[in-house]
This record gives C-alpha cells, sequence and structure tokens, in this order.
C-alpha cells in the first residue's frame, strides 16, 4: 500500500527543518528559494535573501568560474550528496562555519540543487567538542585568516585547512592530503632551503621552522608566504610525531619592500642606479677588474647649458630630455656598461673590459646618437638639440682606488667645459691633471 503525502506536507517538512535548506540555480548560484532557518541564520529577510547567489554569500566561491567548477563536481557526484565545510556570511559582517550537503533534484523538468547547510557554531556537538585540546585545534586550522597544515610524519599525510585550499585558489575537496602536495608546490628555486629548514627543526637544532618563500597556486602563479611551525607530538623516544604550522600570504609586503628597496637605490625619474647605489656597483666592479687585471674606464658626463633648457622651456621638459638621454644611452651601450645617475644633469657611466682608445669611440658614438636625435616638444614638434660633455679615468692606468678615479674623471671633465662644452677629455695624472682633448 502506498502513501501520497500531499505538498503541505513537504512544506511543514522544509519549513520544520532545523537545517537551512536552499533551492539554488546551478548555473547562475541564484538562491531560488530557502526555508526560514536559512534567512533567519543569514540575519536577513525571505526577499533580501532570494536577492543573493552563493557567490555573494558562501566565502571562498569567489566568482561566476569559480561556482562553474563547484556545479561540475556537483553533477560528478549525483547520486550522492557532494559534501564541504565552508563560511556563510551573516549580515552583521561575520562568518560562521557550515556544513553544506549539496544533492540534485528534478522540478518541473529542470534540474536544481537542493543544498543544506547545518550551522556549526550552533550544533551542541560541536560545542563539545570544542571543550578539548585537539578540537579547538581543529576549530584553528579551519578558522585561521590565512590557513594552517597539520602534518602526520608517520603517515606523510597533511591536514590543509579551507582558508589555505582558498589561499592557493582551490576548491574545498581538492589538494591531496599528502607533504608531497605541499613541496612540489614549493618554487624549486626555494625548495632546498625550506626543506632544510624544516630539518633543522625536526633534528632539534632549530626551536622552530620558519620560512619565507614561493609556492605555486592552482592557476600556475606563485605568491609569497611565511610559514612558521612546531612539532607538537613526540613518541616516548622524543622522536616527532606530529607537526602543525599556521602559513600567511605575504605577497602584497613582499611588493611594498621590492618597491621601496627599488626607490631607495634607482632614481625616480630615470629608473638608474642613484649615487648612492652607484658606489656601490662601483666598487663590485673595480673589484672585479683588480681581481682579473682587466681595465675598466669611468666616464663622467655632464649635459651642456641644462640650465637654459629648464629656464626656457621648464623643468617638465627638462625632465623629458634627461629620459630622453637615458633612453639613447642604454639602447647603445652594451649590456655590462652601466649608467647611473650622479646628480641634476650629470651621470656616470662604467666601461668594464674597456681601454682609454674604446671607450673615447664609444664616446663618439654616443655624441653623434644624441645629435642625430633631438627632442621633440610640443604639439608642433619642435626640436630640442643638446650636447654633452665627458671626462675619462681608466683602471689601472690613472689609479686603482673608486675616489681617485672619480676624482680624475670630475677633473677630466671640468677641463672638458672649460674648453667650450661638447667636448671629450682624458685626464693623465703623470702630466700633473692636464687632460688629453678628443
Amino acid at each position: 500500500m502506498s502513501t501520497c503525502f500531499s505538498e503541505g506536507f513537504y512544506k511543514a517538512i522544509f519549513e520544520g527543518c532545523s537545517d537551512a535548506i536552499y533551492v539554488i540555480d546551478p548555473q547562475s548560484s541564484r538562491i531560488l528559494d530557502a526555508n526560514t532557518r536559512a534567512w533567519q541564520d543569514l540575519g536577513l529577510s525571505r526577499e533580501q535573501l532570494l536577492q543573493h547567489s552563493v557567490i555573494s554569500l558562501q566565502q571562498g566561491v569567489e566568482n561566476e568560474e569559480h561556482w562553474a567548477q563547484i556545479a561540475q563536481m556537483v553533477f560528478a557526484s549525483h547520486p550522492h550528496a557532494f559534501t564541504f565545510i565552508g563560511r556563510h556570511y551573516h549580515q552583521c559582517g561575520v562568518f560562521f562555519p557550515v556544513e553544506v550537503y549539496t544533492s540534485i533534484i528534478e522540478f518541473e523538468g529542470r534540474q536544481l540543487f537542493l543544498s543544506v547547510a547545518r550551522n556549526l557554531d550552533r550544533t551542541s556537538s560541536q560545542r563539545e567538542e570544542f571543550r578539548t585540546k585537539d578540537a579547538r585545534l581543529t576549530y584553528a586550522l579551519n578558522e585561521a585568516v590565512d590557513g594552517l597544515w597539520d602534518w602526520n610524519i608517520a603517515s606523510g599525510e597533511v591536514f590543509f585547512s579551507p582558508q589555505l585550499k582558498r589561499m592557493l585558489g582551490y576548491l574545498p575537496h581538492e589538494m591531496s592530503p599528502l607533504v608531497e602536495t605541499w613541496t612540489d608546490a614549493v618554487h624549486e628555486s626555494d625548495r632546498e632551503r625550506v626543506m632544510a629548514a624544516l630539518d633543522e627543526h625536526l633534528c632539534g637544532r632549530a626551536n622552530s621552522f620558519t620560512a619565507e618563500y614561493l609556492i605555486r597556486k592552482r592557476d600556475g602563479h606563485y605568491i609569497w608566504v611565511r610559514d612558521r611551525g612546531r612539532i607538537c607530538q613526540r613518541d616516548d623516544d622524543g622522536n616527532p610525531l606530529r607537526v602543525v604550522g599556521m602559513v600567511h600570504d605575504i605577497t602584497l609586503s613582499k611588493d611594498l619592500e621590492e618597491r621601496l628597496r627599488e626607490q631607495a637605490s634607482h632614481d625616480h625619474l630615470t629608473g638608474l642606479l642613484n649615487r648612492r647605489a652607484g658606489y656601490i656597483h662601483f666598487s663590485k666592479q673595480l673589484s672585479y677588474a683588480l681581481r682579473y687585471n682587466q681595465s675598466l674606464t669611468v666616464c663622467l658626463i655632464d649635459l651642456d647649458h641644462f640650465k637654459n633648457i629648464n629656464d626656457s622651456f621648464g623643468h617638465l621638459v627638462g625632465d623629458s630630455v634627461l629620459k630622453h638621454f637615458v633612453e639613447l644611452m642604454t639602447a647603445t651601450l652594451r649590456q655590462s656598461d652601466s649608467l647611473m645617475r650622479w646628480g641634476g644633469e650629470e651621470f656616470l657611466l662604467l666601461l668594464p673590459n674597456t681601454n682609454i682608445a674604446s671607450a673615447v669611440k664609444l664616446i663618439v658614438q654616443l655624441k653623434q646618437k644624441l645629435s642625430d636625435n633631438p627632442v621633440m616638444h610640443g604639439l608642433n614638434e619642435r626640436e630640442i638639440s643638446y650636447t654633452f660633455s665627458a671626462g675619462l679615468a681608466c683602471c689601472p692606468v690613472h689609479s686603482q682606488s673608486l675616489d681617485s678615479l672619480i676624482k680624475c674623471a670630475d677633473d677630466a671633465l671640468y677641463q672638458a667645459k672649460a674648453s667650450g662644452r661638447n667636448m671629450t677629455m682624458v685626464s693623465d695624472q703623470e702630466r700633473n691633471g692636464y687632460p688629453e682633448l678628443f
């Protein structure tokens, strides 16, 4: 004998269920219907809830593409329910943990998703479980801002928290719970260093494991993370059994750090090394030249009558002239050559493994290139031509000291400017500083 239940009977079950129930459109993730418990859990009215979608209510479902991946997994799980732990958004601005079971139902010839979401904060069993130390750890693993991991050394299994998976772009049931999942994702340039740091802790030579490294996301891109862990369980002989760690995404701070480092060492207008960083680079180049008995020619360059350009056309045009000069020079110089902004309209050029004759030949080429490519200014593209003066000194011919080489080049530059500008002169200390004119 069969029993036929009325629509009111199913409605009573729908409304009387102590868990939230949602009817969802698989394509758009829109909420088509929900029971009273659903909008009460979210702090919304029924009308407000029906204006939402899974993307706007479920933390970790980032966009339509992400939802399409989840929907595909739900269909693949049919006829069984697709289950995962997530977090729902409450109207007051906080998230609460939920355990969601999603099945496929047929309604008027259309396939829909039926999701039952259990509020884990509200269940008595969950509150009882949180009274134990290990359960508090489990809660922390699931609720951490970035993510945590729990490694069972004997089995090689690793629990990756939902937040960690989300940080790396994975769905709740992705990422195999194996230590190789983590080690393979660490960038190859960091892997050996990171594993060495972990071994230091496991062997007792370090109180904890700490490392910063690049790790690969699901889409193949890498992010910077700071990873900290500590042994939390040992066997009777003191051997580590279990390690727990926390991972923080530090990509933004790393990017800021890199920008600050760049600003500290580079001229903001031209992008060249500034004087402070230039001294450090010069010192390294000089040490290399002395060690391998190579020539190193130093050239100080000063743009002629640059003040007149600023006075006549304004500082913005003056800045354009400086950038124009740098672009022309760097396009002509060799990769091994180094052009630095030494101050104002003055530049320092280092020419490794280059004698004076070759350096003078290069300067002549640079002057010709500058003559052939004036700055074009304004709507009428008015030409602004300019020149530069240069003073050269060479190691080991003139000196083997950094400061002395710069002084020799500076003296030669002074003579080039005093001789009418647009000149190139080479220092000759043996002739009491009287430079050779080119």
